[in-house]
């Protein structure tokens, strides 16, 4: 009786860690890479965009200890106010829900808020993804960010809604995020 109820109990183990498990170890050997051109928009090497960028990795860096981040400015080449502000990092995320939490609270205290947040679909490559608003100096801007596993990024897209924002960011994440 004993070795049935000890085998019904790693049975159970087994059911719930299971999927839970195959997709930590799918996920956690991400990298995220900025090339040269993603989801139809091209990264902008100018001195401005990399200095734009890298302020967004600074922030990024304050708030996490990850293992490598990326950061870089996408141009929308049929209208350059549609700009993608693109930052993401690798690393263990043993809980991503509360690592995104996280990041767009870390938005709060450098932006003066993202509101109205909602989970999106994440796409393909799974984990969970978010989009909110926050006041930007000329409008409105939409910020999406994803985590799962092995990694964590975010988006700032000006002039797009939530909807279009967050289709373009796992068009994006295709592009970006390789696993092992």
């Amino acid at each position: 009786m004993t070795g049935s109820v000890v085998g019904c109990g790693v049975l159970a183990a087994g059911i719930t860690l299971g999927p839970t498990g195959y997709r930590m170890l799918a996920q956690k050997d991400a990298t995220l890479t900025t090339p040269a051109t993603a989801a139809g928009l091209t990264l902008d090497t100018t001195d401005a965009a990399k200095s734009a960028a890298d302020d967004l990795r600074t922030v990024l860096d304050a708030g996490f200890s990850l293992d490598e981040t990326v950061a870089g400015v996408y141009g929308d080449p049929a209208q350059a106010a549609r700009s993608v502000l693109f930052v993401g990092g690798t690393a263990f995320l043993g809980r991503p829900e509360k690592e995104l939490d996280q990041l767009f609270a870390l938005l709060d205290d450098q932006a003066g808020g993202v509101r109205d947040v909602r989970e999106v679909d994440a796409g393909p490559l799974g984990g969970v993804m978010r989009c909110g608003a926050a006041e930007g100096s000329d409008a409105t801007m939409t910020i999406c960010g994803w985590a799962d596993y092995g990694s964590i990024a975010l988006a700032m897209f000006p002039q797009r809604n939530a909807d279009e924002s967050a289709q373009l960011l796992r068009d994006l994440r295709t592009a970006v995020e390789h696993r092992n």
